[in-house]
């Protein structure tokens, strides 16, 4: 599970894989572009949780087409 010592609610849970998606896809993104991993990572923690649907969207969808 994604948290072992916490019980979440299904929105709870929804919420969290979420943003779970959006901090590995982000990172991918990132270090597909030439940034080093440990920056990668800091920035998307920064980043999922405020960037928008849209522009979430967008960046999986460049990344699938790739």
């Amino acid at each position: 599970t994604l948290f072992p010592y916490t019980t979440l609610f299904r929105s709870g849970k929804k919420v969290a894989h979420k943003t779970y998606e959006r901090h590995v896809v982000l990172s991918q993104f990132f270090e597909s572009i030439g940034v080093p991993p440990e920056t990668a990572t800091n920035d998307a923690c920064k980043i999922e949780h405020v960037i928008s649907d849209e522009t979430f969207n967008a960046v999986k969808k460049l990344l699938r087409d790739k």
